[in-house]
């Protein structure tokens, strides 16, 4: 009987993770679960130092070494030549967007205003007061 429950318990975790995974990603301005802040503008992979590239979601030292090292033997002349590195590929399809081979570089993390709440009214200090009757 326990390991029928158990068994249970097990499958409906196993599906909520499937029906309902995070999502995160798809709502706009939200932190990514890699920690680094969205970005905005397109970066060209045959000019980016090895920081510039770690600013993207997906790419960290060690991927931002390998395309610095590729480069350095032959220039990228289409966003394909990037994906054919090994496990990029489905990373340069994803990031499409802000990559290039050509041009400025003109990326650089998106920067959100600090909240515009009206700041609280600090508590009176002394002691509080009582309602007054009118009669």
């Amino acid at each position: 009987m326990r390991s029928a429950k158990m068994k249970s318990a097990l499958g409906i975790a196993l599906f909520a993770a499937l029906v309902f995974p995070s999502v995160a990603w798809a709502i706009p301005g939200a932190r990514h679960k890699h920690g680094k802040a969205p970005v905005e503008g397109v970066l060209n992979v045959n000019r980016a130092s090895e920081a510039e590239l770690q600013l993207l979601p997906g790419i960290g030292k060690g991927r931002a070494e390998t395309i610095v090292a590729r480069r350095q033997v032959k220039p990228f002349a289409s966003l394909e030549d990037v994906a054919r590195i090994k496990g990029l590929r489905r990373l340069v399809q994803r990031l499409r967007a802000h990559l290039s081979v050509e041009g400025p570089t003109t990326l650089h993390p998106i920067v959100r205003p600090a909240s515009a709440e009206p700041a609280m009214a600090e508590p009176k200090t002394g002691p509080p007061e009582r309602a007054r009757s009118g009669a």
